[in-house]
């Protein structure tokens, strides 16, 4: 389901070049654009903050059959 997903999105260029997660050769990219993003600032004498948040295991919490229910 995935591959033909991921297939449909990339073909008719569905997701930005900002969407990084899940897409081939793209993990880099992201760290990338972080750190260029926070170094222009701090070039001009702003300040910079990070929030990283970590939803992984997010759906773990989930009670699995109300979800299915819902889809």
């Amino acid at each position: 389901m995935f591959n033909r997903l991921n297939s449909y999105a990339e073909k008719r260029n569905i997701l930005t070049d900002a969407q990084h997660g899940f897409r081939e050769g793209r993990s880099m990219a992201a760290c990338q654009s972080v750190i260029e993003s926070t170094l222009e600032v701090l070039d001009n004498h702003l300040k910079a903050i990070g929030i990283f948040l970590d939803l992984s295991k997010a759906y773990d919490v989930l009670n699995h059959q109300i979800l299915l229910d819902k889809v």
